[in-house]
């Protein structure tokens, strides 16, 4: 039941995203990109698919998509000419607050009727399995070479 409950949360999470930023065309998709790169800007197209755990065709279709719509911008590394950098474009910024605005209702709906200590405590447990899921696909990962 519980992966079940969570398969639930992420739709309804992706559909309420879609919904919030539909005048702004930008996908879901698209909008996890953006917020990966409001932490992590510079960053290369292979540390993107790898965070992700995608296959860099399909977060290279994403990037098209968000470089078409002015969103992000793609530079030389100047220590290997051979790879770009991606960085978030001054329209992508403007996304971004869009984004922080739907995420603080969405939090708003989420943790409802949760107490200070719930929510810690929920944080706390979710790093903990996102770290060791993470662990679990390195090692299967190393397995299979």
């Amino acid at each position: 039941m519980l992966m079940n409950n969570l398969s639930i949360i992420v739709r309804h999470s992706k559909v309420f995203c879609e919904r919030r930023l539909h005048d702004f065309g930008v996908g879901f998709p698209e909008q996890v990109i953006l917020m990966y790169l409001a932490s992590n800007n510079g960053v290369n197209q292979d540390a993107i698919a790898q965070h992700f755990m995608l296959d860099k065709g399909a977060i290279a279709k994403t990037l098209r998509k968000l470089e078409e719509k002015g969103l992000i911008e793609r530079h030389q590394n100047p220590e290997n000419k051979r790879e770009n950098l991606i960085s978030i474009a001054p329209q992508g910024q403007n996304i971004l607050g869009e984004m922080g605005k739907a995420l603080t209702e969405w939090n708003q709906y989420f943790f409802e009727g949760l107490s200070a200590d719930d929510i810690k405590q929920y944080e706390r447990i979710t790093n903990i399995i996102a770290d060791n899921v993470a662990k679990l696909n390195e090692k299967n990962s190393e397995d299979n070479q």
